[in-house]
């Protein structure tokens, strides 16, 4: 009844519902975030959807959405000059996606963010924003942290210390195979618990599974991305945990590490064995979960959607705005024929790294 009391309290001051929306100091420029996808035309059309941002949260489903219709609410709502456009306006700061840097828009004549989400480095651009602080490789690259999952349900407190579901929330082949062997899921049975992993299974629920960890008693997230994949990936995993208010037991991930301050941050395996052993030691030390779940809601409060938000206007009122300060500047002869020169060698460089993602995420050294 102790614990299950701490949890009830913790929960009622999770930080991820302290949202303030507080409006941030201007940004010199307007900034345009571009999503090509016509599935946001009624918003283009409606600016006046976002009085109901939930539902435009819920629609941001894939990296392309985050990285422009997400970021552009998140901005938006605390007041800044940002604008939703469908392609790239000439002469000013574009934000857009990797995937919507395409050579035919030639995207030279904006000044252009790109957003290197999990995807190969990008070159259409002037400046790029990371989400692992390895992909930091120029002066031009900047890190960015990955703001928690939109509408996200936390645990349950009422279900106190038990661990039942231990789950796993993303894509089925991502989840390493021996924490989906028939032996592993014979172990969890032994000790009362069983595995749920939330993917593409779900269908269109999926998103709304990946969000929902009301009956989440433990995130479990031991992936085998070669190395070159994982260095691309972000902590978010391991921070939706921290807010849902579930322990985490993760593989041996930089971006995770990274981060990590302490032994209650989350536990890390290796092997399967390893992950029972940990499980094992959760249900035998219910003051050891209670712990590890009020440690989490603390190093939440670093990443808050408020705290992403000042992390955005700092970097395009920053680094951003002097370098579209700079390229303003550039001579006529610079801006109609040094850029096009310069795009058309990007053009290249960015087909060459396309098809080194392509090969690296598949082949190499792995994590495990």
């Amino acid at each position: 009844m102790q614990q299950t009391a701490r949890l009830q309290e913790l929960a009622w001051n999770n930080p991820y519902f302290a949202t303030t929306l507080k409006p941030l100091d201007p940004i010199p420029h307007p900034v345009y975030f571009v999503n090509s996808n016509p599935k946001w035309q009624d918003f283009l059309d409606n600016p006046n959807l976002i009085e109901n941002p939930e539902s435009l949260y819920q629609r941001c489903v894939k990296t392309n959405d985050i990285w422009s219709v997400q970021s552009y609410l998140d901005l938006k709502l605390r007041g800044l000059d940002v604008h939703l456009v469908s392609k790239a306006v000439p002469g000013k700061i574009c934000v857009i996606p990797h995937y919507f840097c395409r050579p035919k828009d030639l995207l030279y004549r904006s000044y252009v963010v790109a957003c290197s989400h999990d995807c190969p480095r990008s070159h259409l651009c002037e400046q790029r924003l990371v989400i692992n602080r390895s992909q930091v490789l120029a002066d031009t690259d900047h890190f960015i942290t990955h703001r928690p999952q939109p509408n996200l349900k936390p645990r349950d407190p009422a279900r106190s210390t038990q661990i039942r579901n231990v789950v796993f929330k993303g894509y089925d082949h991502s989840l390493y195979a021996p924490f989906k062997s028939p032996e592993f899921v014979a172990a969890l049975a032994a000790i009362g618990m069983k595995l749920v992993v939330n993917s593409e299974a779900s269908g269109a629920n999926m998103m709304a599974d990946w969000a929902n960890y009301t009956e989440t008693d433990i995130l479990l997230a031991v992936r085998h991305n070669t190395v070159f994949d994982i260095l691309r990936k972000p902590a978010l995993k391991l921070v939706n945990a921290w807010f849902a208010g579930c322990p985490a037991i993760l593989g041996p991930e930089p971006a995770f590490q990274e981060i990590r301050q302490s032994e209650l941050d989350y536990i890390e395996v290796r092997t399967s064995e390893e992950a029972i052993a940990a499980l094992k030691r959760l249900q035998s030390d219910p003051d050891l979960y209670v712990a590890m779940v009020e440690n989490g809601f603390k190093r939440a409060q670093d990443y808050t959607v408020d705290r992403v938000a000042q992390e955005w206007r700092d970097l395009l009122a920053g680094p951003i705005t002097q370098g579209y300060e700079q390229w303003q500047k550039q001579s006529p002869l610079q801006k109609h024929i040094g850029r096009p020169i310069h795009y058309a060698k990007r053009v290249l460089a960015q087909r060459q790294a396309t098809k080194e993602y392509q090969y690296k995420i598949h082949h190499g050294p792995r994590i495990l």
